[in-house]
C-alpha cells in the first residue's frame, strides 16, 4: 500500500488519516462539531489577506458563514434520524477551482467524511483555501482532523481504484468522458455515486421589461452569471432567449452596456479568441444561415434563426453567445432536455411562465430556474438533488 501513495499529495490530511478513515463514525445531517467548523472556516477565509484577492473564495466563504448555514439548518433539523453514509470520494472537476471545497462542505454537512481529490492544475485558491482548513483543524476544531483529506495525484488508476474500493460514496465532478473513465472502476454494492457531467444553461428575457430595469445593474447581473466563470459552470448562460415587444431596440441596449462591463473587468486571452473562430466556423458549416456577431473578440454573438436540435453541440466559452428571438416561449421546449441545468430569467411573469412550461410539457432537464444574476449561486441543492438527504442514510423505526 506505501507504493500506491508514493506519487500522492496531501494539501490536507495524511496517509495515515486516510488508512484509517474507514474506522471513523459517521455523524448526524448538520452536526454541531461540523457547522462549528465551517462557522470557523468562513471567518477565517474572509479575514485572510490572500483570500480576499479572489472573488470565488470570497463567495464561498460567504455561502458557509455561520448565519447562513444556521438558516438553511433549519429545513433538516426534523430529520433527527438521519446520519451520514460514511466515506465520500469526490473528484473535482478541473476548470472551477473552489469546486472541491464546496464538494467537501455537501459531504461533511451530511455526516460523511472526506476525501477529495483535486486537479494536477495548480489553481492558487486550492492552495489557500487547504491551508486554512489544515490551520482550523489543528488549532480550532481538531475532532473534525480524522474526517477531511484532500489529495492531489496524476491518473494513477491503482489510487483511484482503492479509494472506490472503500467509499460508500462516490461523487464525480467533470466532463462526460472523465465520468465514463471513472464509472469503468468499480465500487462496493452499496456504495452509491453521483456524476455531475457537462450540461447548459440558458436565459430568457423579456425585452419589454427589460427596457424597465437598471441597465447597469442587469449588466452586472449577467457579467456574474457568464464571464466570473469563463462561462465554465454548467450553470452558465449560453444562450438569450428574447420575447416581447421591443427585442431589437433592448438587445442593443442589453449588449452595449453589457461591453462597458467586460471593458472594465475582463481580460480575454489570445487562445481563447481563436477558440471562438473556430467555433463560429464548424457551426456555420452545418447551419450557415447563422449571422455571427462580434462586438469585439470578448463578446461574440451568434444570432439564429432558429433553435437546432444540435445547438448546444457548438456552445463555447469567454463571452461566446447564441441568440434567438422568439414570440412564442413554447418554442424553447426542445431545449429544455436532460443537458440543460438551469434557466434563467428577466421578467414579470417568466418564473411562473417557465415553471408552467416544464410541468405542462413534462421536459427531462431544468432543475433550476432562477432570476438573471443568480446562476452561479451556492445551493444545497443542486443538479436537482438535494445533497444532504442524497449523501445520508434514514434510520428507520418500523
Amino acid at each position: 500500500m506505501q507504493q500506491e501513495f508514493d506519487n500522492v499529495t496531501f494539501l490536507v490530511g495524511s496517509k495515515d488519516i486516510l488508512m484509517q478513515m474507514e474506522h471513523i463514525p459517521v455523524l448526524p445531517i448538520f452536526s454541531d462539531k461540523v457547522r462549528e467548523f465551517l462557522a470557523i472556516l468562513s471567518d477565517e477565509l474572509l479575514h485572510d489577506k490572500q483570500a480576499k484577492q479572489f472573488g470565488d473564495i470570497m463567495a464561498y466563504a460567504f455561502w458557509i458563514r455561520g448565519a447562513a448555514i444556521e438558516k438553511v439548518y433549519t429545513k433538516y433539523v426534523s430529520e433527527t434520524h438521519r446520519i451520514g453514509r460514511g466515506i465520500a470520494f469526490q473528484i473535482a472537476p478541473s476548470n472551477i477551482p473552489v469546486q472541491f471545497a464546496i464538494s467537501m462542505t455537501y459531504a461533511i454537512i451530511s455526516g460523511n467524511i472526506s476525501v477529495v481529490r483535486v486537479s494536477r492544475k495548480n489553481f492558487r485558491q486550492v492552495d489557500i483555501i487547504c491551508e486554512v482548513i489544515k490551520r482550523v483543524l489543528t488549532e480550532k476544531c481538531t475532532q473534525l482532523k480524522p474526517y477531511i483529506c484532500v489529495l492531489r495525484y496524476d491518473h494513477d488508476e491503482s489510487v483511484t481504484k482503492w479509494l472506490s474500493s472503500i467509499c460508500d460514496i462516490r461523487m464525480i465532478w467533470g466532463g462526460d468522458n472523465t465520468i465514463s473513465m471513472i464509472r469503468q472502476i468499480s465500487i462496493q454494492p452499496r456504495c452509491i455515486e453521483l456524476g455531475f457531467a457537462d450540461r447548459y444553461s440558458l436565459a430568457v428575457i423579456n425585452a419589454d421589461d427589460y427596457l424597465k430595469s437598471d441597465f447597469k445593474v442587469v449588466a452586472k447581473d449577467f457579467y456574474n452569471d457568464t464571464y466570473y466563470t469563463d462561462q465554465n459552470a454548467c450553470s452558465s448562460t449560453r444562450l438569450i432567449i428574447w420575447i416581447g415587444n421591443q427585442i431589437e431596440k433592448a438587445q442593443k441596449i442589453f449588449w452595449d452596456n453589457l461591453a462597458c462591463e467586460v471593458n472594465i473587468k475582463y481580460k480575454l486571452s489570445e487562445i481563447c479568441g481563436s477558440e471562438k473562430l473556430l467555433k463560429t466556423a464548424i457551426c456555420a458549416a452545418k447551419h450557415p444561415e447563422i449571422r455571427e456577431i462580434r462586438q469585439n473578440n470578448a463578446i461574440v454573438r451568434i444570432e439564429l434563426p432558429q433553435l437546432y436540435d444540435d445547438t448546444m453541440d457548438f456552445k463555447g466559452n469567454c463571452g461566446y453567445f447564441f441568440e434567438y428571438a422568439t414570440s412564442n416561449l413554447e418554442s424553447i421546449v426542445s431545449l429544455l432536455k436532460k443537458d440543460c441545468q438551469t434557466v434563467t430569467f428577466l421578467g414579470e411573469t417568466l418564473e411562473d411562465d417557465i415553471h408552467k412550461l416544464v410541468d405542462l410539457y413534462g421536459v427531462r432537464g431544468v432543475d433550476r430556474i432562477v432570476p438573471l444574476g443568480h446562476s452561479i449561486d451556492l445551493s444545497f441543492v443542486w443538479d436537482g438533488y438535494d445533497l444532504p438527504i442524497t449523501l445520508s442514510r434514514v434510520v428507520g423505526n418500523a
